[in-house]
This record gives C-alpha cells, sequence and structure tokens, in this order.
C-alpha cells in the first residue's frame, strides 16, 4: 500500500516553475475504485480467475517497477544514492551544508532501522512493529543529545 500512495500521490501533485511541490489534487474516486476492485476479487471467482493467468514473473515485474519508481523523491532514497556519488559532481541538496560524515551516518541509521522494522514484521515478533515505530523518535532524541547529530544538523533534514 505504501508504494502505490507514494505513487499516486505523486501523481496528483501541482508543481510550480521551481519544481517544488505547491499541493495537492483532491481525488476521491481513486481510492474508491480501487477499494471497489478490491472487493471484487473477494466477493467474486471471475477477478480471479483473471488474475491467475497472468504469470508470476510479470507481477513481480511490475510491482518491482511501482517500487521504483515511487523512491524518486523520497529523501532517504535520495541520501543512499549519495552514498555512491562523488561529492565533488553530486548535485547539490538541501542536506549539502551538513558534513558528508554526517548524512553517511544519519542514513545508515535509518537503512538500519528500516531493515531491523522488516526483520521484525517478517519475524515471530512481528506483533512489536508498532513499538518500534513508536520507538523511533527515541533513537533520533538519542542521535541528538549524544551530539552524534547536531540539532542543527537534525533541523536540516527536517526541513520540507
Amino acid at each position: 500500500a505504501t508504494t502505490r500512495s507514494a505513487a499516486h500521490v505523486r501523481s496528483l501533485s501541482l508543481f510550480d516553475e521551481d519544481g517544488q511541490i505547491k499541493g495537492t489534487i483532491e481525488n476521491r474516486v481513486s481510492g474508491a475504485s480501487i477499494h471497489a476492485l478490491i472487493g471484487a476479487c473477494v466477493l467474486f471467482s471471475w477477478p480471479r480467475m483473471l488474475l491467475s493467468q497472468v504469470p508470476l514473473p510479470v507481477l513481480s515485474g511490475v510491482f518491482m517497477y511501482l517500487g521504483f519508481t515511487s523512491l524518486q523523491g523520497l529523501e532517504l532514497w535520495d541520501r543512499i544514492r549519495g552514498l555512491f556519488q562523488d561529492s565533488t559532481v553530486a548535485p547539490k541538496t538541501r542536506w549539502s551544508s551538513v558534513p558528508k560524515k554526517i548524512t553517511n551516518l544519519y542514513t545508515f541509521v535509518q537503512m538500519n532501522c528500516v531493515a531491523a522494522m522488516m526483520w521484525v514484521t517478517k519475524s515471530s515478533f512481528g506483533v512489536i512493529s508498532p513499538l518500534m515505530i513508536a520507538l523511533l523518535p527515541l533513537l533520533r532524541l538519542g542521535l541528538m543529545k549524544s551530539s552524534i547529530v547536531e540539532k542543527e544538523y537534525m533541523q536540516t533534514f527536517d526541513q520540507d
């Protein structure tokens, strides 16, 4: 649902001349349509039979494409890509003022948090994944209190 939602919201975004998002078009029809189609798959057998004719590699490819296209514009993904870019030729971002070492450290912490949440969600301890999400602000506070990431740098990461 996250991939579908991020891609859908991005497609309904209104941009200004500089390419910045200035608003979103409200659309209730697509949400109702999606849920109606899901309900049809649950209630009726013909949509399931139709979907069973689609080869699994095709479905996997479609979902992989949706996943990768929805990554564009996500800050974490941009910072992950920045790990492999030479800082002298990398495009300027709003976190370019933060030292590269701090940006990389913060990115690694976030990547580990995502990996840990995915692992816990898939394990037998999956019921505690909402608790892990609730603990993320405490981890962030700990990074600032221990001066690993200074408050000014954290504010730079938080800017819209």
